[in-house]
């Protein structure tokens, strides 16, 4: 058997899984439905050993994902060369995410910024719901990178010129196909395209799987992260966040010198940088004083599965009476004041709950807010 040092992958594959008349479900849309998914079944169990409650946790995170889609699509689209002409004057593009990406980059700070501002919400410091943020980012964007393979999008540099296949692979261009062709020439991972509908790449060229480089980097990053994913919040709240922050940037620093999709920015007299390169570098150094911040300010995190987060809004109906258990009552904001009607001035304060935690817990309610309407109507 013939042993070829070299070779590259072939794939002929529809970005586009299915369609439904006008409208069409997308490799790319599947692979960011899986990757929240495991990411969010990662983060309960995390969140479960942390002491943190379901219905906390659901809450905030309906708010932080709608902050990471929106961070980062806009991120993708203020990098775009042609912002103006194709963004600015014609909107519509803007939300058009099958016409292009978005940046990991923007998802991160639309997430963590809408986290660490709603946290105190849900009952919860904003510190560890960046640590949950930054856990369900490293596992989830391994998944999600799996959509850029098949889109074609986010590639390396080019390995070589056009090539030509030998007899009888993918002859079918219609039909999905997949297979591995020895090249004495080529990069022996490079990717080459055959689909029409792969409009991000020049298709029959073999490129470098700037994605592959990407989640390989990716499963690095958590390979060091996840037996520190219950050790760092009790050191400090939020040094975890901290951490998956510093490790993502140098990662992002790396890959860009394979990608060949986006441009250099010249800048402070330096020319051979991306404009994804300068956001690490600039995020890198300022994860130094986001550690000092988290040192100074922060605290360990106190909470676990044997002693719960107190959430007296989820406890059982005679837990929750003011005549078994007046301290947890007062921890819940009382019905008058979701009725506009300000709480009595005897109402007395949490007792239990450490400095940073806040106060009066109003939100996280999605299911028993459910719960409560079905009450209500079944009493009328």
């Amino acid at each position: 058997m013939n042993h070829f040092p070299l070779a590259y992958f072939v794939l002929n594959l529809d970005p586009i899984l299915v369609r439904f008349g006008p409208f069409a479900v997308h490799w790319y849309g599947i692979a960011y439905v899986v990757a929240i998914a495991i990411a969010l079944m990662v983060v309960m169990r995390w969140a479960k050993r942390e002491g943190i409650h379901e219905d906390q946790l659901w809450g905030l995170f309906i708010w932080a994902a709608i902050g990471g889609l929106v961070g980062g699509r806009l991120y993708f689209v203020l990098q775009q060369p042609d912002l103006v002409e194709n963004y600015l004057l014609k909107p519509i593009n803007i939300i058009a995410v099958w016409n292009g990406g978005m940046a990991f980059f923007g998802a991160i700070f639309g997430g963590a910024g809408m986290a660490f501002l709603l946290a105190p919400r849900y009952g919860l410091n904003r510190w560890i719901a960046l640590d949950g943020g930054a856990l369900f980012a490293a596992v989830g964007q391994i998944f999600g990178r799996f959509g850029n393979i098949v889109n074609g999008d986010i590639l390396g540099n080019a390995a070589g010129g056009v090539v030509t296949l030998p007899p009888g692979v993918c002859s079918n261009i219609s039909g999905p196909c997949f297979a591995y062709v020895s090249d004495p020439h080529i990069l022996p991972w490079a990717l080459v395209y055959l689909n029409p509908n792969n409009t991000f790449v020049t298709l029959g060229v073999p490129f470098q799987p700037a994605q592959v480089y990407e989640i390989l980097f990716n499963l690095v990053a958590l390979a060091l992260l996840w037996p520190l994913r219950h050790r760092l919040p009790k050191v400090r709240a939020g040094l975890f966040f901290t951490v998956y922050l510093a490790l993502y940037a140098i990662s992002q620093f790396a890959v860009f010198f394979f990608r060949a999709t986006e441009p250099t920015t010249p800048f402070l007299g330096i020319s051979g940088l991306k404009q994804a390169q300068w956001t690490a570098l600039i995020v890198f150094l300022l994860c130094i004083p986001l550690a000092i911040l988290v040192l100074r300010v922060s605290k360990p995190w106190p909470f676990s599965e044997a002693r719960p987060v107190p959430w007296p809004h989820f406890a059982p109906v005679d837990q929750q009476s003011p005549a078994r258990n007046p301290a947890a009552n007062a921890l819940v904001a009382p019905p008058a004041r979701q009725r506009g009607v300000m709480p009595s001035a005897a109402t007395p304060p949490p007792a239990d709950l450490p400095p940073w935690q806040p106060t009066r817990p109003t939100g996280g309610r999605l299911r028993n807010l459910f719960g409560d309407m079905a009450r209500s109507s079944s009493s009328q």
